[in-house]
């Protein structure tokens, strides 16, 4: 399934960001492909390492629902013949076989959860991952390392600290210079400074 191909070909001119684990697990890929641990992302078998169980990428955007929507139909008209498609709100389905991904997209910052206050930056200061893919460079945008351990710190599930740990070691390979100081900041602007000691745990257990 080709989605994230379809994501760099018809979103990439609309300002968005993906958020959330599908946003690690793609930074993450990127990072190995550029070390040369692997060679692409077929080398991973797309979407059955690189996202969740649940098939789910979370997109945040700044752009009028309407033309969304539009683009959103654009990409049925052009793929029908290969996938299913099913659209509901706030979720655009893509189905091939028995195998479903949910797009799920947030239009407006109460649509965020955790960190709603910063939508807009995390949009603004997204950050472009570069995937070769099919004798081919696709690039997404994902919103930066630091607001996706914030928004994870919020409510840190089980599956949130792995997620973290994951991401930080991406950046740590990837030489990124993570500002566990800007996370402690954007916590403490919503209440939730006292979970930065388990930011503090994950990095001081690597």
């Amino acid at each position: 399934m080709d989605v994230l191909e379809i994501i760099h070909k018809y979103l990439s001119e609309i300002p968005y960001a993906i958020v959330g684990g599908g946003a690690v697990q793609i930074y993450t890929s990127s990072i190995a492909i550029k070390k040369k641990v692997i060679d692409s992302i077929k080398d991973i078998n797309g979407l059955s390492f690189m996202f969740r169980k649940t098939g789910d990428i979370d997109l945040s955007f700044l752009y009028d629902l309407s033309e969304l929507i539009k683009t959103f139909n654009m990409i049925i008209e052009q793929y029908s013949d290969v996938y299913k498609f099913h659209s509901f709100i706030k979720r655009f389905v893509i189905q091939k076989g028995n195998h479903r991904l949910n797009l799920n997209y947030q239009t407006e910052p109460n649509d965020l959860k955790g960190i709603r206050s910063y939508y807009d930056d995390i949009i603004h200061t997204a950050i472009t991952v570069c995937l070769p893919y099919r004798n081919k460079i696709i690039e997404v945008k994902t919103a930066k390392p630091e607001y996706i351990v914030a928004s994870k710190l919020t409510r840190i599930k089980p599956k949130d600290q792995i997620d973290i740990m994951i991401l930080l070691k991406a950046v740590d390979m990837d030489n990124y210079p993570f500002d566990s100081e800007e996370v402690r900041s954007i916590l403490k602007s919503v209440n939730k400074e006292d979970n930065y000691s388990i930011l503090m745990d994950i990095m001081d257990s690597m």
